[in-house]
């Protein structure tokens, strides 16, 4: 068959087979999805070109149930409904496409022609739609559930206020030998627990006082690396890595200071047997690419901190949960299910972002900050 150059103008492919399935013409567009030259690939078998192997033989019955004889009125009809599979290019890597096929009855004989279209970047767009989805809904449930947190925290706080007062005027009103003075001492000490408490979920809600000033990571992580070792034990190797000439910031060092230890003690708690944590900064110059891929993040320059643990790691699951306050995996008892809800509160008022980084098959959890740069 001639080369048809209006069927060369078509962005879809366009093969055209006989009733024995092989190749008698195709479109440039074709050539360009499949990797085939038209004269290496006309003569050929449709099947075995570019249909995977699983799917071979059911293509091969479906064209040998094709009756021969043209249908009675001559018109073309369509043999097959418009579907969604798998092909296969030259190099036998696979790609998702939609099909549709027609039989065309003609003095000159009888053909099939497919028609093809890519459905690679149609498919990547509704993954990336899905994700971007997914993550928006999953930061307006964080950002509703902080406002929840903060208002409850600040209530609370109110009743704390009450029983730390009166605790005071009924320990002076007894004697320093007074036996009863224990039984209210241990009421302090419950308020206290209560008040530290309250005082993550106002960290968590990001109504917390601060007190940020220009730090740099590096000397902060240096500074906590001896008790960072006794945190972890001697089963865990730590490792810090920080990058040279590492941009200032503007944090709360105290409140750096307890986004590292929520982590590592985190991490500790993940890799009972020991392993490998590992602190590390970098200067990042975020690129408008870089940033559309991760949630709520503008470009710009940032200084990253990232823990990484060789942990079991963080089952698919339970990870849009895991900065939501008071949620844990650990036994009843082992924790408040408030440290991770205390790191997201901290670097969301740092004016900064936090990300669980989600590799599949790569053991381990490993947690990216990204803090502005003082300019």
């Amino acid at each position: 068959m001639e080369r048809d150059s209006v069927l060369d103008c078509a962005f879809d492919a366009i093969v055209t087979m006989d009733l024995d399935g092989a190749i008698v013409d195709m479109n440039a567009a074709a050539e360009r999805m499949f990797g085939y030259l038209r004269e290496e690939a006309v003569g050929r078998e449709l099947a075995a070109l570019i249909i995977p192997d699983e799917f071979r033989e059911e293509h091969r019955r479906a064209l040998a149930r094709q009756p021969a004889a043209a249908p009675s009125d001559g018109e073309s009809r369509i043999i097959g409904r418009r579907l969604e599979l798998e092909a296969l290019r030259v190099d036998h890597s696979r790609f998702p496409i939609e099909l549709s096929v027609s039989r065309i009855d003609s003095a000159g004989g009888t053909f099939f022609t497919a028609w093809i279209r890519d459905l690679t970047e149609r498919r990547q767009a509704e993954e990336a739609l899905r994700l971007s989805e997914a993550q928006l809904r999953q930061a307006q449930k964080m950002e509703a559930v902080g406002r929840l947190a903060g208002g409850v925290a600040h209530d609370f706080n109110n009743v704390l206020t009450a029983i730390f007062g009166y605790a005071d005027l009924v320990l002076d009103s007894f004697d320093l030998t007074d036996p009863r003075r224990v039984d209210i001492e241990e009421i302090k000490r419950a308020a206290n627990r209560a008040a530290a408490l309250t005082r993550q979920l106002l960290a968590f809600s990001r109504k917390q006082v601060m007190q940020p000033r220009r730090v740099n990571l590096n000397e902060i992580i240096t500074s906590l690396e001896t008790l960072l070792l006794k945190l972890v034990g001697q089963e865990i190797v730590l490792r810090i890595e920080t990058a040279p000439g590492l941009w200032d910031v503007k944090a709360d060092p105290g409140q750096v200071e307890q986004v590292l230890m929520n982590l590592a003690s985190n991490a500790r708690d993940a890799m009972p047997d020991g392993g490998t944590l590992t602190i590390a900064t970098a200067n990042e110059d975020l690129a408008p690419d870089d940033a559309a891929a991760l949630v709520g993040i503008e470009p710009g320059r940032f200084v990253r901190l990232t823990v990484t643990d060789t942990g079991a790691g963080i089952p698919p699951p339970i990870r849009a949960h895991i900065f939501e306050p008071f949620f844990t995996t650990k036994e009843q008892g082992k924790g408040t299910g408030l440290g991770l809800a205390t790191v997201y509160g901290i670097v969301k008022q740092s004016g900064g972002w936090v990300y669980l980084d989600e590799t599949p098959d790569v053991p381990g959890a490993s947690f990216r900050i990204f803090l502005p740069r003082i300019e």
